[in-house]
């Protein structure tokens, strides 16, 4: 069974939030284990360093979506 259309407009008013919460996880954990090393204290240094990355990254993902969608048009449209 493929979703309705009310379905699908949700899903990508969320598909940026979504997103946002992944990326910012993975690049808080990048970036917590490069500058503070592979220790017993990552998992909460992560953490603490995510809960702070999290809301900033939802924000500017919906925030910056029109103009990220105008600049990849802009380079689909190139040849």
């Amino acid at each position: 069974m493929s979703p309705d259309p009310a379905q699908l407009r949700r899903a990508q008013r969320l598909l940026p939030g979504f997103l946002a919460v992944g990326m910012s996880a993975f690049v808080a954990l990048v970036v917590t284990a490069i500058n503070t090393g592979l220790d017993a204290g990552l998992a909460m240094r992560w953490l603490s360093a995510w809960a702070r990355a999290c809301p900033v990254a939802i924000l500017a993902a919906y925030l910056l979506r029109p103009l990220a969608w105008r600049a990849a048009l802009a380079v689909a449209a190139l040849r």
